[in-house]
């Protein structure tokens, strides 16, 4: 069975947003989480506010050039963000 290339929903907090190219920066988190929360520079299919708590999908991103790096600048990795597919 191929695995599709989406995860699960889950809830995200709006850390930052970068108004140049409407990038997010986003924590994901589950209350049952065994591991450390993601962060991601991502876009989103609406737009949302810092400090806002989502719920969502993270497709990700089709170009692979994403360094290691979570922090760097959306700038850096305008090409090949991810995108947070929020509920409504």
């Amino acid at each position: 069975m191929k695995q599709h290339n989406i995860q699960q929903i889950s809830h995200f907090i709006v850390l930052g947003s970068d108004d140049k190219d409407q990038s997010y920066l986003i924590l994901e988190y589950n209350a049952t989480q065994k591991s450390e929360p993601e962060v991601y520079w991502c876009h989103a299919n609406q737009p949302i506010t810092v400090g806002d708590v989502v719920r969502g999908k993270l497709l990700r991103a089709k170009h692979l050039k994403v360094t290691e790096d979570a922090f760097l600048t959306s700038q850096h990795q305008e090409d090949s963000l991810p995108t947070l597919l929020v509920e409504e």
